[in-house]
């Protein structure tokens, strides 16, 4: 067996131990292991392998974070479906009010910058709540074949969410991905990541 195959084993063993000239080697001999097939003084370590297969798990989402480049493009995509949907619903919530309360449509008309604001807000988070929640992707996110996860690689749960929705609503958010790792505020402020598929 090779050194790194020994290391398998040797990383989550008990009677592992550290040697600064040598790295890890056996507590009970002192000496780098060298068995064939089994190691008749191997006793596993539960902790020692959760945090290994941690660090795996960890590496492996570094690997497949997703670049600035299709973070740029998810966020492009996004803001162009927003505001096709969010016109699809103003055309449909100024049907709905017309034939209620035909009186109301004139508070409408005025362009009042408040309620395109809220107006906005409620389409953005329901859109980005529900899909990210139901599916982990919004409609960009399955063009760019990218999708949100934990920062352990598990699915959100819809707290994680809530607040990933709610911090792309901080003024100046998409200027936060400007840095060398691809994560904006609300993938720090949520515990959350986009990874590749």
């Amino acid at each position: 067996m090779t050194r790194e195959e020994h290391l398998k084993f040797c990383k989550i063993c008990k009677n592992q131990t550290f040697d600064f000239k040598q790295g890890i080697i056996c507590g009970l001999t002192g000496k780098q292991a060298n068995f064939d097939l089994k190691c008749n003084s191997f006793y596993e370590d539960i902790k020692l392998k959760a945090e290994a297969e941690s660090k795996i798990t960890e590496n492996e989402l570094i690997t497949k974070t997703a670049g600035q480049g299709k973070r740029f493009a998810n966020f492009l995509l996004d803001y162009i479906f927003l505001i096709v949907i969010s016109m699809i619903f103003g055309a449909g919530l100024g049907i709905v009010i017309a034939i209620i309360s035909p009186q109301s449509v004139s508070f409408f008309d005025a362009d009042n910058k408040l309620i395109n604001y809220f107006f906005g807000f409620v389409v953005g988070m329901i859109y980005y709540t529900f899909l990210e929640f139901a599916t982990g992707r919004t409609i960009a996110k399955f063009i760019t074949k990218t999708k949100v996860v934990t920062e352990k690689g598990e699915k959100p749960d819809l707290g994680s969410i809530l607040v990933r929705s709610l911090c792309r609503f901080i003024p100046f958010e998409p200027f936060s991905f400007l840095g060398s790792d691809a994560s904006g505020w609300h993938d720090k402020l949520s515990k959350t990541k986009v990874i590749e598929v």
